[in-house]
């Protein structure tokens, strides 16, 4: 299996298995989603979709943010611990986030195509090694100029790493998480728009048995959890 990086300006061209990588927080966000119970999440680039698609699928819960910034209107930001305590039986989502959701609908090409973050990393890992794709790509979504992302590079490390039997030092990577220029965000109880307790549930390792996985339909990208 040849393994290679990408990020949101790179990922467009790969055409086999794809892995989109939002640790902080997209993708713990959706994790933390589906374990409590919600059906679906539609993932979209822009504010307008997120609002014209919430016309289609009334009912559905809105959940986006800018830059970090929750949308004015949506139900939540994009908050893995505003998701905790909330029962979404049966609940479709809709989600709009700078990064994670961007990297995948710019991986529409891709014949498999995941969402991940380190709350399902074995789940993800051992449905790579079901598959066997010829080419895995791991899109680190959270890359930017600036030194930004390393949060998601480390997650692709230890995806990686897992795939090829090495050795992973969790402390390790957490402590990159943790010190990303992303990570250092979330140091602070009472901040309401970046809360410590989101970094604490998205530095989680595999507290969650389930894949994320990319359904395109009529053009609409389905995420759905896969046991």
């Amino acid at each position: 299996m040849k393994i290679q990086r990408a990020n949101l300006e790179t990922c467009g061209t790969e055409t086999d298995f794809v892995v989109v990588i939002d640790v902080l927080r997209a993708f713990t966000t959706a994790a933390v989603a589906f374990a409590n119970g919600a059906s679906e999440i539609i993932l979209v680039s822009t504010v307008d979709e997120l609002f014209n698609l919430s016309k289609t699928y009334p009912g559905s819960l809105l959940i986006g943010e800018v830059n970090g910034i929750p949308i004015e209107g949506v139900d939540y930001g994009n908050s893995p611990s505003a998701l905790i305590n909330v029962d979404l039986s049966g609940r479709r989502l809709i989600q709009r986030t700078t990064a994670g959701t961007q990297g995948v609908l710019r991986s529409s090409n891709a014949r498999y195509l995941l969402a991940a973050s380190l709350c399902c990393l074995d789940a993800t890992v051992y449905y790579i090694n079901q598959v066997q794709p010829s080419s895995l790509t791991l899109v680190e979504s959270g890359v930017f100029e600036g030194g930004w992302g390393d949060e998601d590079r480390a997650c692709a490390d230890m995806i990686e790493a897992h795939l090829l039997k090495k050795e992973v030092r969790c402390g390790e990577i957490l402590d990159r998480v943790a010190k990303s220029k992303s990570g250092e965000k979330y140091f602070d109880w009472e901040d309401r728009i970046f809360p410590r307790e989101d970094l604490v549930i998205a530095s989680t390792i595999d507290c969650y048995d389930f894949v994320m996985k990319v359904t395109i339909e009529s053009g609409i990208h389905f995420l759905r959890p896969v046991k």
